[in-house]
Parts: C-alpha cells; sequence; structure tokens
C-alpha cells in the first residue's frame, strides 16, 4: 500500500509540474506576442508620421510620432523583441527624425540651453541605435551584401553627425566650474569615443565612403579633442581616482598634446609625490625635445625637474648623479634662459660640499661671467675662495685671492656687510695687515 502511495503522489507532482509549464509557456507566448504588437504599432506610427508624396504628407507629424516613442522604448528594451533587426532600424528611423528637427530648431535659436540639452540626448540615442541597427545588420542573413554596404555607409554618417555635437559639448563643460557639468563632459566625450573608436559602427573608417565626408586627419583631430576633454574634466572632479588621472593624460601622449598630458600629470604629483612628479618631468624633457614649439614647457621641466633633485641643497647621494646630469641639460639647453644661472649655482654646491673648492670657485667665477647682475655666483666664489685658503694651511696666495674676491663683493654690495665685513676683517689679520683689519674690526663677531 505505501508503494501505490507514493506512486500516486509522483504521479501527481509531474502533473502538476506539467501544468505549471504549461501555464509558463502560454505567459510567454502571450508576452511575445504583446511586445511584437506594440513594436507593430510603433512601426505603423511612424510610417504615417514622416513624409509620404503618395499620401500628401510633405512634413514629418511630430505630434502623432510622439505617440511612437514610448512604445519603442518598450520595444528595444524587451526581450522578445530587441534582438530584432527591424526593431532598431525603426528605433534609429524615428531618433534621426527627431535630430533633423531638432538640428534645424538650434540652428534658429542657438541659445537655448534647453534644447541643447534636449539635442544631445537625441544625439547619444541615436548613436546607440544606429550602432544597435548596424551590429544586427551585419549578422543578417537575409540582407545582401551590396545593401548591407550601403545602409552601413549611411549609419556611419548618421552616428559622426550626431557625435560631433556631444564634442562641443565636451569642450564647455570640461571649461566648467561646476562638478555637474565636468561629469557631463566626461559622458559626452566618452559617449564620443566609443562610437568612433569602439563601436563596430566605426571600425573600417578607412575602407568606406565615411573619409569622402571627413577626412581621416579631422577624425584622429576629433578624437585627440575629445581626450583632451575628458582629461581635463576628469582633473577637475572632485575625487577622481588617481588611477584615471594617470590612464587619460597617458591617453594623450601619443598624441600632438603630449606637452599638456607630462605638464597635467607633473602638476598632479606636484603636492603629493615628488618621484612620480619628476617621473612625468623626465619623461616630458625626453618626449618633447624634437619639438621646436615646445622648448619653454621643456625648459620649465628640466628647472623643476633639477629642482626637485636639488631639494634645497638637502640632495642625496642617490640622486647626485641625476642631478648632476640636470644641471648639465640646462647647461647644455638652456644657458640662454634667466634661471640658467641656478644650473651654475647648484653645480658649485655639489663641489662645495663634496670639499672640491677649487672646482667650487671655478664654476661660480664662470657663472659670474655669464651672469654679472648675479650677486650669489660672487658671495659663493669668494667662500670657496675663503675654504681655499683654509685647507690649504692659509698659504699667501690662497689668502690674497681670497681677500681679492671679498673685496670684489664689498664694491658689489657696499649695504650689505654682512657678506664680507668679518671675513676681511679676519683675512687682513691672516695677512698681517693689521691697519687694514682694523677698518672692519666693527663686523668681526667673536666667537
Amino acid at each position: 500500500m505505501k508503494k501505490l502511495v507514493l506512486m500516486m503522489v509522483s504521479l501527481f507532482l509531474i502533473s502538476s509540474a506539467y501544468a505549471q509549464d504549461k501555464e509558463a509557456l502560454k505567459a510567454q507566448k502571450e508576452a511575445e506576442k504583446e511586445a511584437k504588437a506594440t513594436f507593430k504599432k510603433a512601426k505603423s506610427i511612424y510610417e504615417t508620421s514622416i513624409p509620404n508624396k503618395e499620401y500628401g504628407r510633405e512634413v514629418t507629424d511630430f505630434e502623432k510620432l510622439a505617440g511612437a516613442l514610448p512604445l519603442i522604448e518598450s520595444a528595444i528594451q524587451n526581450e522578445f523583441t530587441n534582438k530584432d533587426l527591424d526593431t532598431w532600424k525603426v528605433a534609429s528611423d524615428i531618433q534621426y527624425e527627431y535630430y533633423q528637427k531638432e538640428n534645424n530648431e538650434l540652428k534658429a535659436d542657438p541659445d537655448n540651453e534647453q534644447l541643447k540639452k534636449q539635442f544631445l540626448e537625441t544625439n547619444m540615442k541615436l548613436i546607440n541605435y544606429s550602432q544597435k541597427y548596424d551590429e544586427y545588420l551585419a549578422k543578417d542573413p537575409k540582407t545582401k551584401p551590396e545593401e548591407k554596404s550601403t545602409i552601413h555607409q549611411q549609419l556611419q554618417i548618421k552616428a559622426a553627425n550626431s557625435a560631433l555635437p556631444l564634442l562641443q559639448a565636451a569642450q564647455n563643460a570640461s571649461n566648467s566650474d561646476n562638478q555637474e557639468e565636468l561629469k557631463k563632459g566626461v559622458k559626452y566625450a566618452e559617449t564620443f569615443l566609443s562610437i568612433m573608436e569602439e563601436s563596430s559602427l566605426m571600425k573600417d573608417l578607412e575602407k568606406n565612403t565615411l573619409t569622402k565626408n571627413f577626412t581621416r586627419e579631422q577624425i584622429d583631430d576629433w578624437l585627440t579633442y575629445a581626450k583632451v576633454f575628458r582629461a581635463q574634466s576628469y582633473f577637475n572632479i572632485e575625487g577622481t581616482p588617481e588611477s584615471t588621472i594617470v590612464s587619460v593624460y597617458e591617453a594623450l601622449i601619443p598624441t600632438k598634446y603630449k606637452g599638456v598630458a607630462f605638464n597635467s600629470l607633473s602638476n598632479y604629483y606636484r603636492e603629493s609625490d615628488k618621484t612620480k612628479q619628476n617621473k612625468y618631468l623626465l619623461a616630458g624633457i625626453e618626449g618633447l625635445k624634437d619639438d621646436p614649439e615646445q622648448k619653454d614647457l621643456r625648459a620649465n621641466f628640466a628647472f623643476v625637474y633639477m629642482q626637485n633633485l636639488f631639494n634645497g641643497g638637502e640632495y642625496g647621494a642617490e640622486n647626485k648623479e641625476a642631478l648632476k646630469k640636470a644641471i648639465q641639460l640646462i647647461k647644455d639647453e638652456f644657458s640662454e634662459e634667466d634661471n640658467a644661472v641656478n644650473a651654475y649655482l647648484m653645480e658649485g654646491q655639489i663641489a662645495f660640499d663634496e670639499k672640491k673648492y677649487a672646482e667650487a670657485k671655478n664654476i661660480y667665477l664662470a657663472a659670474r661671467e655669464k651672469f654679472p647682475e648675479e650677486e650669489r655666483c660672487l658671495i659663493m666664489a669668494a667662500r670657496s675662495a675663503w675654504m681655499i685658503a683654509q685647507t690649504s694651511g692659509s698659504k699667501k696666495p690662497d689668502l690674497e685671492e681670497a681677500i681679492k674676491l671679498f673685496k670684489e663683493l664689498e664694491k658689489a654690495c657696499p649695504s650689505e656687510p654682512e657678506y664680507w665685513g668679518e671675513s676681511l676683517y679676519i683675512l687682513y689679520n691672516n695677512t698681517q695687515q693689521t691697519a687694514l683689519a682694523n677698518q672692519y674690526k666693527k663686523y668681526y663677531k667673536a666667537k
């Protein structure tokens, strides 16, 4: 009896599951039927709204066409219709009608901000729908190859024309101080790059007629501008991750805006990470060396890099050689710059710190000859001569050389005796020139 009961229960469960499957299948068919009916209605409204000479319609009836918008939106989101070629064709055709309408309205009223905003949304939809249409068209076995090619090229023109206003909007937004506008700038720029670089719609630009309307050079410029506007927006959006900043600016390095990339990245790390800042300064120095138009920017990179390595005189043994190379670069290529004197002063300081006082003195004197108005050159030359005399056992010629330089310093800076007064008192005493020493005794600070 137990086995019979179990068998009856099993049969009941099987029949119950079958009934449930049958109901689910019925519901699915009803849902599919409804989805297709929704699309069919959207298509019918579209076809009876657009110009048709046969029926006497010369212009699009947008009041009627508006009824198709929620229907086609439903169709492109519904699993039963969003993989059909015809769905995306009608969606892109409807959106193109609105694109043309809003484009004409904007030409008539170019300062209408609300219309601009709507037009950008329309453009992004048109781009998206055109991409989808092109994607399913490529896989459609019923459409002849030559017809596919023609439609593909038409879609490319539509997408490219729709993308250009996004580029302008990305530029405008990237110059804003408003955080929300900057985020829109990123959105517009990335949408533009997505359609022009990544979509199947634009993958064969070189092989089709699009380049008769837009040259390859123009397209490359647009892509570069989009990357610039994207980077500029991200740079000014609060809380943008470091990895994103690095990524969007490094994307500019292969372009004509590589100077902007190196400059922005080095500035980004200026306060937070000198090692990373130096990495991009050095990359900029190397990357811009064959670009005469970027000479000033490259010079700036070289000076900042050198200053970072010198670090106010607190340079370490690990970067001394890099510092020497940076100094030599400035002496070789930027010696006519006003700030070039700093390279000589740093070079002299390195020699001075290494106790190579004669070498240091010669460097400072060479700098003084080149930059006669720079007092620091003479100050450090005199101090180097002082150290030569001290470390050579106060030989008279060395002492006299030091006196000569400190006297020149006195003449150059008469109102600043802290540079020469005490030193001359000591030097004259050391050379038994008591009368002369007494003239400077008032500057002597007894230890």
